[in-house]
C-alpha cells in the first residue's frame, strides 16, 4: 500500500539527502452537517500557526468544469446518479494532478474536505454499485494518492440534516435528504470496519473545539512518528 512505502521512504531516505519530499495527506469525511469543513477551517488555521505548511482542498473543486458543475447543479437536485458519478470522478482526477499530487510531492501537508470515500459513500446509495467497487475505481482507473488518515466525522443524520439546512436556510435537493443521509452514514461506518484505509472515527456530536483538538493531537502524533499506531 502507498502508505507503507510511503513510511519506508521517510524512513530510509540518506541523512545526506534532503528530506523526502512526500508529504502528508489527511482526509476529513463525513455526512452533510458532519462539521468537516468548519473542522478543517480551523486545523489549516493552527497547523499554519506552528509553522507547518499546509494547503487545504476541497471536494467538489471550485476550479474545474466538472467541480463547477457539480456546484451549479446539484443544489437543484439536477444531476442523474449517472452524472454524480461521472463528474466526481473527472473533478477528482482534474484536482489530484493538479493540486493533491503538487502539492504533496513538494512535501506539504494536505487538508483535504472530503475525497474518494465520500463518492463511495454517496454514489453507492443511488446507483448499483457498491462502496467498494467505486473506491476501486478511484485507486485503480484514476491513481488516486492513500490517505495517510481518514477522519470520519460522525454524526446522527437527523443532526446532520437539521445543521446543514440550519447554516444555508434550505436543503441541498442532490444529497441533504434524510433517507439517503442514514444511508451515506452507514457506508462510511462500513468502511471503518471492511475497508483497508487508516480511519479514524470522530464523535462529532461534541463541540467543535474538542473535536478539532482531537483531530489535531492525532495529526501532529503521526507527524512526529509515522510508524506509531493512531490514537
Amino acid at each position: 500500500m502507498r502508505r507503507e512505502f510511503v513510511r519506508y521512504l521517510r524512513r530510509n531516505h540518506s541523512l545526506n539527502e534532503p528530506k523526502s519530499n512526500i508529504g502528508y495527506l489527511f482526509v476529513l469525511e463525513g455526512i452533510d452537517g458532519s462539521g468537516k469543513t468548519c473542522a478543517c477551517e480551523q486545523l489549516t488555521e493552527i497547523l499554519r500557526s506552528e509553522n507547518y505548511d499546509v494547503v487545504r482542498l476541497r471536494e467538489p473543486t471550485h476550479e474545474s468544469q466538472w467541480g463547477k458543475e457539480i456546484r451549479e447543479r446539484s443544489p437543484g437536485g439536477e444531476l442523474t446518479a449517472e452524472e454524480e458519478l461521472e463528474l466526481y470522478t473527472k473533478d477528482r482526477e482534474w484536482h489530484i494532478a493538479n493540486k493533491i499530487q503538487p502539492a504533496l510531492e513538494e512535501g506539504k501537508i494536505v487538508l483535504l474536505d472530503r475525497y474518494f470515500f465520500a463518492s463511495g459513500a454517496y454514489q453507492s446509495t443511488v446507483l448499483d454499485f457498491h462502496w467498494r467497487e467505486i473506491l476501486q475505481i478511484n485507486r485503480e482507473k484514476i491513481c488516486a494518492p492513500e490517505p495517510d488518515i481518514v477522519f470520519i466525522l460522525d454524526v446522527p443524520a437527523e443532526i446532520g440534516l437539521e445543521r446543514a439546512t440550519r447554516r444555508t436556510g434550505k436543503a441541498n435537493l442532490q444529497f441533504e435528504k434524510l433517507d439517503r443521509l442514514v444511508k451515506v452514514r452507514q457506508n462510511y461506518l462500513e468502511m471503518f470496519k471492511d475497508d483497508n484505509a487508516t480511519f479514524e472515527i470522530i464523535d462529532s456530536m461534541n463541540p467543535l473545539d474538542q473535536v478539532v483538538d482531537e483531530i489535531h493531537k492525532i495529526i501532529i502524533r503521526f507527524i512526529e512518528k509515522p510508524d506509531s499506531e493512531p490514537l
